[in-house]
């Protein structure tokens, strides 16, 4: 039996999960008012919410590909796949010269059961889910077949059917990424060696932090780089901090946060259009496949005239705007799922000035001027990092009140 949950038997409330969710929160880690010691990261905490998935200037991120390795059938970033060996072969050479035991535990030989998913991939498929919604639903039975007459009408009215529904949806990678959508093994520092319900908060009790060799566990992650997950002890999160893992992380020449972020990561807004439009003209040739040919009918000068509407497939690189009405729309999009923050005068404004960068400088760099100015948005949310620090003060403010104030970002940050 548990020693956290000792006082009541599995009999009595196993059902109750409140009962035990309240337990955990009090009494799973004691120290420091229930947030454990240094070894356990709790990332439902404020800004950790985003640990793996924004850098240290609040740019969404993604690990890049080319430097996710696999290893014990699961696939990390490579300095963490170096660490997991190092924390694995400890941890088994203890367990094989007797040191400790893994008896009545999830711990087993500390293999990968869940690691790195790919977020290109889960975006794509979230995209594609609202594409088909379009494709199948809106189209023929809000906006009718016979709207869509050309390539260019079907991107028009996608647009305008994104842009005139809920506000705070995400539309690109970079607000998906940073929304509960995505999660921490997105961002090949985390892997799950046991899979455990997160509901199940007695049997992490019970197999997990409970177990005799858990004091070892907490002090082997915290020697090798790796925390653990305070409400899933069954995920083990690299610290990125963590002087254990300077010496490996310096091998690679990550020696400094720019350099980590720089070279192992991949800003998304650096891919939002790309993913965007390749998935629109993907979802556009589906559409094609099935309603290639539609005829209009219709009465003119006294005659019925029917007029038939075909439609071609497009090259998956096609784009239907210019670079300028790209930018626009992006500053149009970015404003709208962040939950329209600015003025359409400000996102005017913002528009203006990617439009001067892109006439001086180039297109990316109008990118990320766009981005420079959303990417704070990320903490400017009710309920967020700012009402909770005003909390302190004995004050809350809606977002809608922090813009009538003139509130601004700048409390927010990494975790890092």
């Amino acid at each position: 039996m548990s020693r956290l949950f000792l006082d009541n038997p599995v009999g009595e409330k196993a059902s109750n999960l409140m009962y035990y969710k309240s337990k955990w929160a009090t009494e799973a880690y004691p120290q420091n008012n229930g947030r454990g010691t240094p070894s356990v990261k709790d990332i439902n905490f404020i800004e950790m919410t985003h640990y793996g998935l924004i850098d240290h200037e609040n740019n969404s991120i993604i690990p890049n590909p080319d430097y996710i390795v696999e290893i014990n059938n699961g696939r990390l970033l490579d300095f963490v796949a170096d660490s997991y060996a190092l924390l694995r072969l400890n941890y088994t050479t203890a367990l094989r010269k007797g040191q400790i035991t893994n008896e009545g535990s999830l711990f087993g030989g500390m293999d990968i059961v869940q690691s790195y998913t790919n977020p290109r991939k889960k975006y794509g498929e979230y995209l594609d889910g609202i594409l088909q919604f379009f494709n199948k639903t809106h189209i023929p039975r809000i906006i009718g077949k016979l709207s869509i007459a050309s390539y260019k009408d079907y991107v028009n009215h996608f647009f305008n059917f994104l842009l005139n529904n809920s506000d705070d949806v995400p539309i690109t990678m970079t607000r998906w990424n940073t929304s509960f959508a995505s999660n921490i093994l997105d961002t090949g520092l985390a892997f799950m060696y046991a899979d455990v319900d997160y509901e199940n908060d007695f049997l992490k009790a019970q197999q997990i932090i409970d177990t005799p060799c858990f004091p070892f566990i907490r002090n082997l992650t915290l020697n090798m780089s790796f925390s653990i997950v305070h409400q899933h002890p069954n995920i083990f999160l690299y610290d990125v901090s963590s002087p254990a893992g300077s010496s490996i992380r310096n091998s690679y020449g990550l020696l400094t946060l720019n350099e980590f972020f720089n070279l192992r990561f991949i800003k998304t807004y650096t891919i939002d259009n790309n993913i965007l439009y390749n998935t629109i003209n993907n979802n556009y040739n589906k559409y094609v496949f099935r309603n290639s040919s539609t005829k209009k009918v219709y009465t003119k000068c006294g005659k019925t005239v029917t007029e038939e509407i075909n439609l071609s497939t497009v090259p998956n690189f096609t784009r239907p705007f210019t670079d300028l009405e790209e930018l626009n729309l992006y500053c149009l999009i970015r404003n709208k799922e962040e939950g329209k923050p600015f003025s359409p005068q400000k996102v005017e404004n913002i528009f203006k000035k990617a439009k001067y960068f892109l006439k001086k400088v180039d297109k990316p760099s109008a990118m990320s001027y766009i981005n420079s100015m959303f990417r704070d948005q990320v903490w400017n949310k009710n309920n967020g990092y700012h009402d909770l620090r005003q909390k302190y003060f004995g004050q809350t403010q809606t977002e809608a009140q922090r813009q009538q104030t003139g509130g601004g970002p700048s409390s927010g940050g990494s975790s890092y």
